[in-house]
Parts: structure tokens; C-alpha cells; sequence
């Protein structure tokens, strides 16, 4: 491996020029490596993007024991083969409650089923699109599916009351096992205050089950002419890393021209992709636009609308139900948060935000340990041809060969906060060298002037 690896950055061509030492950083931190490979990856975390002073993540760099940086590249995206989305309404039977009680996984019931394994008799209490008492369990048939649920979409006759539901999401392949798919999820419909409030999905995260349980968890109405739809996912065509989530911390409450605003702070700026906001006070709900920019002290005009949605919290027997986290566009990395209620709120929420951490990869020349080094107004990294040679890579290993994973240990202080601030420009002494040769011969020559007139003077 590094004999190969010595022949892949013998064809890297290393920008050293660009390249700074860790001197010109304001903190490390150490690379836990394990193993033998040609090349690496590193995932960014809060830490350094606090202390990252360049839009583009090039104060940035990994060295090797030597201090010698090494060469490294932003991950390039790679693309999965990507399916069709779907959607199709599920067959559904009503199982009375004493055939399925409380903590009994085994349904003790006459079935019928086709060559196909899709259910064509369900004991005597066979129902499609029907009506169940609040005790009631739901089967539903997702046989003829493909692919892995991605979630549940309930519709029912509204009445205009407010309706709230909560169900246990069980899967099973034949109807005797039972595993647990989501443990309790809420639908709702309800109206208050002239705003309309409606949840009917239910997340099962790719679950893959023939057969899928609704369980009944609260004492609520029957939902009238229930029909539910299963929504199919193929694999997300882009590899991309885990969303990582942060608790945003509250500043202060403003008066703004719309009313009472609360501000929260990251620690860092952040390239959030989605947030969820929690209401603090049960049974409230109301209308609010949440807005970001990327630091403190910016201009009013520095804030920008990244949502605006209906939150609400409301109590339900022994808990609470509350809004789903809101996907968001890709606007920036931002610190300085904002939510403006449209109804007012007597306290703070709670905000929740989520990105997806930059990963690096860079390859394994000269001798571990290896260094993450970020932070500088000064130094630059220079560019590499690192996908060059992990195409080279996975030409001898496997097309979807990946670097590992190293993980950044505990951050230590090189330069601290004098690498993030611009030191004043060097003095030009050539100039003031220039200058005092020309002030010292015009006096010179001044000199000479007032001396040969006060000679004329004599002679006169």
C-alpha cells in the first residue's frame, strides 16, 4: 500500500508555493488514524468552523509529524443509482381489539392469502376503507411493494372538530412477529385562531415489512372512512454525511415593528439544512418566520427568511405532540438566528438546527500522526489533484472504494487569535530611506542657496 501510495503523489502535483506551515493556524487537531491506507477522510465539526475565517474552507490543512502539509481536497460528491418515487393505497382490515391486546403479538386469526403472499381474507371482520372503533388495530397489506416504506399518509372524513390520533407502527413478514417501526406517532387535523393545522404522515424511515400493524395508543374518536397510502423511497442518489444537530442558544427577546422576537446563537457558523422548533407552553400554537444571518453585528439587512410554518405543541394524555423538524433551502453557513411569532409567545422556544459536516480527503504522505490545522487570515491552501488519484484507487480496489474515516481528537492552540487577525502592512524602509535622502538634499541644497546670498549681500 505504500508503494502505491508513492507512486500516486509522485503524479500529485503538491502546491507547496500556496501551502503555509502550522504556525500560520490558530489551533490543530490530532487525526485518529488506524490501519493501513492510502488515503484518509476528516469530517469538519463546530470546533473549527468557529475558527475557520474564509468563505471557501481554504484555511484549512492537514500535516503530517514533519509539519509538512499534506495533499488534500474536498470530498466530490458521488452519485448512487436513484429509483422512482411511488405511491399506492394500501388494503386494510380492521382487527377487533380482543383478537390483538395489549402486549399480544401473535394474531390469533383465520387468513387467507393468494399465490402472491397478498392478503385476500382477514378472519370475519374483513373491511377496506372502513370504519374502526378507537380500540380497534389496523392490518395493512404492503406485499405487493417493491421497495422500502418511506412513510404512511392517513386521509379521513373531517367532522370540523378538532381530531388527533396516535399510533404504534409494528412490521412483520408473517403476521406472527412482530418488530417495532415507529413507536408513536401523531395525525391530526384541527383549526384555531384562524390558522389550519393538518399532520397525516407517519415516518416509517425505509422500513422494509409485508405486512404493517396500526395500534390504536390513545382513548381519541375513530377516524371515519380511513384510507392510508404507503410512499416508496429508493436510495438517495447522492452520498452525503449524516446530519449532525445542534441546540441554537438563546440571547434575548427584541421588539421588533412585528412584535416580541427571539434570538438564538450557534457556535459556529453553520450550513443549516433543516431546524425544529419546540413551543414551550402546552396547547399553543402559532404562526412564525424564523430568519438567519451569518454573524453578530451585521446590518438589519444582513437577515434573511429561511421558514415560515405553523408551530404548535399540544398535550396528549401522558405527552405532547409537536411540529416535524422543517427541511430548509442551502443558503450559507450562518451563526445569528431569529424567530419572529406572528401570535405572541410569553416564552422562548426551544430551536434545534441541523447540517451536514464538509468531509476532506487527503492522502497519507510522509509519516503519521497527522494534523488538522484551521484558522488563519493569512495562509491559503493550495489546490491538488486528489480525485486524480482516488480514481487511480479504486481502478485497483473497488469502483465504490472509500477512504476511512479519521476522527479529530481534542483542539490545541498554535497561533490562537493572533492568526485570526490582520496584522497591519510591513513598513516600506526602502521608501523612508528614499524620502530621507531627498528631505537631507533639498536642505542641502537649501543650505547652499542662503550661503551664497548672504555672501552677494557682502560683496554689495
Amino acid at each position: 500500500m505504500k508503494l502505491r501510495l508513492l507512486a500516486i503523489c509522485i503524479l500529485v502535483s503538491s502546491s507547496s508555493a500556496f501551502a503555509a506551515t502550522a504556525d500560520n493556524y490558530a489551533y490543530s487537531w490530532p487525526l485518529q488514524t488506524s490501519g493501513d491506507s492510502a488515503a484518509w477522510q476528516v469530517e469538519l465539526n463546530a470546533e473549527v468552523y468557529a475558527a475557520v475565517r474564509d468563505a471557501n474552507l481554504r484555511d484549512i490543512e492537514i500535516v503530517n509529524a514533519a509539519g509538512e502539509a499534506v495533499p488534500m481536497a474536498p470530498r466530490a460528491a458521488q452519485q448512487m443509482s436513484v429509483g422512482t418515487r411511488s405511491e399506492i393505497e394500501l388494503p386494510l382490515f380492521v382487527v377487533p381489539a380482543p383478537a390483538a391486546a395489549p402486549g399480544n403479538d401473535s394474531l390469533q386469526i383465520h387468513i387467507e392469502r393468494d399465490a402472491q403472499g397478498h392478503l385476500r381474507r382477514l378472519d370475519t371482520s374483513e373491511s377496506t376503507g372502513g370504519t374502526a372503533a378507537a380500540s380497534d388495530d389496523l392490518i395493512l397489506d404492503a406485499s405487493a411493494l417493491k421497495l422500502p416504506i418511506d412513510s404512511l399518509w392517513l386521509n379521513w372524513d373531517e367532522s370540523g372538530a378538532a381530531t388527533t390520533a396516535q399510533y404504534r407502527v409494528s412490521g412483520s413478514d408473517d403476521l406472527q412477529q412482530w418488530r417495532v417501526l415507529n413507536a408513536s406517532a401523531s395525525v391530526l387535523a384541527m383549526q384555531q385562531n384562524g390558522n389550519s393545522l393538518s399532520r397525516r404522515q407517519i415516518t416509517l424511515n425505509a422500513g422494509g415489512a409485508k405486512y404493517l400493524r396500526l395500534e390504536r395508543l390513545d382513548r381519541g374518536v375513530p377516524l371515519t372512512n380511513l384510507h392510508v397510502r404507503a410512499r416508496t423511497q429508493a436510495p438517495s442518489g447522492l452520498i452525503e454525511s449524516a446530519r449532525v444537530w445542534v441546540d441554537a442558544q438563546p440571547q434575548s427577546a427584541i421588539d421588533t415593528q412585528a412584535g416580541l422576537s427571539f434570538d438564538y446563537r450557534l457556535p459556529a457558523p453553520l450550513a443549516v439544512d433543516a431546524l425544529k422548533l419546540e413551543l414551550a407552553t402546552d396547547n399553543s400554537l402559532a404562526r412564525v418566520q424564523v430568519r438567519s444571518r451569518e454573524r453578530a453585528g451585521a446590518d438589519a439587512n444582513a437577515w434573511r427568511t429561511r421558514a415560515e410554518f405553523t408551530a404548535f405543541r399540544l398535550r396528549q394524555d401522558d405527552g405532547a405532540v409537536s411540529n416535524d423538524e422543517i427541511t430548509l433551502p442551502a443558503s450559507g453557513r450562518t451563526q445569528e438566528w431569529r424567530v419572529e411569532p406572528a401570535t405572541a409567545l410569553d416564552r422562548a422556544p426551544t430551536l434545534r438546527v441541523a447540517y451536514r459536516p464538509d468531509r476532506f480527503v487527503f492522502l497519507a504522505q510522509g509519516s503519521a500522526p497527522y494534523r488538522l490545522v484551521a484558522g488563519s487570515v493569512r495562509a491559503r491552501r493550495g489546490d491538488y489533484p486528489v480525485d486524480a488519484a482516488l480514481a487511480q484507487l479504486r481502478a485497483k480496489l473497488t469502483p465504490d472504494w472509500q477512504p476511512p474515516l479519521a476522527a479529530l481528537g481534542a483542539r490545541a492552540t498554535l497561533q490562537g487569535d493572533k492568526a485570526l487577525v490582520t496584522a497591519p502592512p510591513p513598513r516600506d524602509w526602502k521608501a523612508w530611506i528614499l524620502w530621507a535622502v531627498l528631505i537631507g538634499a533639498a536642505a542641502l541644497i537649501g543650505g547652499l542657496a542662503l550661503s551664497l546670498l548672504k555672501g552677494s549681500k557682502r560683496e554689495t
